[in-house]
């Protein structure tokens, strides 16, 4: 009950940068993290990504499971789902197995979807 947690992949956020914030630099969460301020840098969690409505985010991103309610410039490589919900703004190409668009979404980009393997793993066979 009172050990050491291990992070929740499945939906839980573990960080927040709040409405009001700005953080730059590159970042590594554990866990999920919700962004309702501003981020400059790149982005990798093991859980979920949650871009709020007032979000804005300057990085490529690696996660888990994203949705982008706000405004995203940089690549996106999610091994779940990526949703973008209405009134969202995407630039940059996405990597991933699920995709939900609502209306009213700007993207600009390409969009891969990889049902057969994980995306953490196509990328370790690519390096050199």
């Amino acid at each position: 009950m009172w050990g050491k947690r291990e992070p929740d992949v499945e939906g839980r956020l573990e960080t927040m940068i709040g409405k009001g914030s700005a953080f730059h630099g590159a970042l590594r969460v554990e866990g999920g993290i919700r962004i309702d301020g501003e981020l400059e840098g790149d982005l990798e969690a093991t859980g979920s990504v949650v871009i709020g409505k007032g979000g804005i985010v300057h990085s490529n991103i690696i996660a888990q499971n994203c949705i982008i309610g706000g405004r995203a410039e940089g690549n996106v490589t999610i091994e779940g789902r990526l949703e973008l919900q209405a009134g969202a703004y995407l630039k940059g190409d996405v990597r991933c197995r699920r995709i939900v668009i609502d209306e009213d979404v700007f993207f600009e980009g390409s969009c891969r979807m990889n049902e057969e393997q994980t995306l953490r793993h196509e990328e370790t066979e690519q390096r050199p």
